[in-house]
């Protein structure tokens, strides 16, 4: 077996959140897998490795994990059984595959619009304009609720509850910011889940055309109790709203520090795409990704891993392993083609995928087409690495 690589880095820490890549990199030379002996849990740094270990959910599992206490253990999301997670993720593949966002796309550019033009203005006007308030947050907030049929007086609250579910992973903070943290995130989840509870009930009673009635007319509703169908809704409208905007507001700060970039894109629109999915690598989302050994011990990369291990992949650093992408600090909208671990890889691969690049190719083209030049305002912070992005970003026109 390999020696063990050991680490007490804090990369976690949400001081380190604005520059984690230097602490990242000290980390991944350490090697693919280090224990580190503070979070008391495996840390996986390497693109290889990450794909080994989440496309490999008989050893590798979402069980008791802090992923499963975020989701609820009967969401599709915290499932690792396929037959079961299957069922339920298939009630809404069609929906979110390319041919049937196509018949929502004329809806999203509609919602983008009504977003962007007082946006535009105010930043044509001379103002700044609060990009995170002003589109990135209310844009997949309001087209996943258009989805599910959930209405718009609605999106404060289910904004707010999906903001204090996010922030309530108690793994890497102090007892005390644990607990509040936690006890935030289940009262968001509870009232969240009471709302959709409600909203069940009705499109029983009377069915609409949105995501909702489509699972609760589906074959796997039938065998279910509806804790379990809400906990799947739950899951559904919080990823279909946190995760892109907080993509957005990663697209529009590299967008805004980069011009030469900035204006290619204005100058080429087909480029918008690639150059969305490489922010998504350089920046990403979701920093870190949760499991659990089961059935151990499991050699990974030469190191053995105990059963009931706690393995933490650490996808900011696999996005940027110089093993996979040449020059990896670097952003490159002209790299080859290569899929990044953004939206993540094998079972529980991003459902939405398809629809938040949707929703970004719209809204940086929509920005572009009104206010070709743009530029960060002034300081902004970011959230810590698990789930990160910038906030607030103010911008102004360059």
């Amino acid at each position: 077996m390999t020696a063990v690589p050991t680490t007490r880095l804090d990369i976690m820490a949400a001081e380190t959140a604005a520059d984690p890549w230097p602490l990242l990199r000290e980390l991944q030379a350490q090697g693919p897998v280090v224990w580190h002996e503070v979070y008391k849990r495996w840390l996986v740094t390497t693109d290889r490795e990450v794909r080994a270990v989440v496309s490999d959910f008989q050893r590798f599992t979402l069980e008791g994990t802090s992923s499963a206490a975020l989701f609820g253990d009967d969401a599709f999301i915290s499932i690792d059984d396929r037959k079961r997670h299957d069922a339920l993720r298939l009630v809404w593949a069609e929906a979110f595959r390319l041919q049937g966002l196509e018949a929502i796309r004329a809806d999203v550019e509609t919602i983008a619009a009504g977003l962007l033009d007082p946006a535009a203005q105010r930043l044509r006007d001379g103002e700044p304009v609060e990009v995170v308030g002003a589109l990135c947050r209310p844009l997949p907030t309001l087209v996943i609720a258009r989805m599910m049929g959930v209405p718009q007086d609605m999106l404060p609250d289910v904004i707010r509850w999906s903001d204090e579910m996010a922030g309530g992973g108690p793994a890497y903070l102090a007892d005390a910011a644990a607990r509040a943290a936690v006890a935030r995130r289940e009262a968001a989840k509870a009232d969240l889940a009471t709302y959709l509870g409600e909203l069940l009930k009705a499109r029983r009673a009377a069915p609409a055309d949105d995501l909702v009635s489509t699972l609760a007319a589906s074959e796997a509703a039938s065998d279910l109790p509806d804790d379990q169908l809400v906990q799947n809704l739950r899951q559904l409208l919080f990823a279909g709203n946190e995760t892109t905007a907080k993509w957005l507001a990663h697209l529009f700060v590299t967008y805004a520090e980069d011009g030469g970039v900035r204006r290619e894109i204005a100058a080429d629109r087909s480029l918008i795409r690639a150059a969305n999915d490489e922010v998504m690598r350089w920046q990403g989302v979701v920093g870190t990704l949760v499991r659990r050994v089961r059935g151990g011990p499991v050699e990974l990369a030469g190191i053995e891993l105990a059963d009931g291990d706690e393995v933490t992949c650490v996808l900011a650093a696999a996005n940027r392993d110089p093993q996979r992408f040449a020059d990896p600090d670097r952003f490159d909208i002209h790299r080859p083609p290569q899929p990044n671990l953004g939206f993540g890889v094998g079972l529980h691969f991003c459902l939405g995928i398809n629809l938040a690049k949707l929703e970004a190719e719209i809204a940086v083209g929509g920005l572009l087409d009104r206010v070709p030049g743009f530029r960060v305002a002034g300081p902004y912070t970011y959230s810590s690495l698990p789930l990160r992005g910038p906030q607030p970003v103010s911008l102004v026109v360059a």
